[in-house]
């Protein structure tokens, strides 16, 4: 069981959860740029924490995450590449 601690996020103390990651898809998106280079980005979760007692204000009340995440960039091809 997931152990609820107190973290302060917008002057204010709110109980969060950690919930593992149990299974991921990631995909690049991909960018052509104008000087030809194919960029590939996608970002990956490292930490998601959840909002106890917090939900969406829409109408289906939905909890609230916190994901933390990191950038993940590739060059797939580009005409500017050094050549050795």
């Amino acid at each position: 069981m997931a152990e609820t601690k107190k973290m302060t996020l917008f002057g204010r103390e709110m109980d969060v959860t950690e919930v593992p990651i149990s299974e991921s898809k990631e995909v690049f998106n991909t960018y052509k740029l104008e000087d030809g280079t194919m960029l590939k980005v996608k970002n990956v979760a490292v930490r998601i924490l959840r909002l106890e007692g917090q939900f969406n204000p829409s109408p289906d009340g939905r909890p609230i995450y916190l994901v933390f995440s990191n950038p993940v960039v590739d060059v797939e091809s580009s005409p500017l590449t050094k050549k050795e």
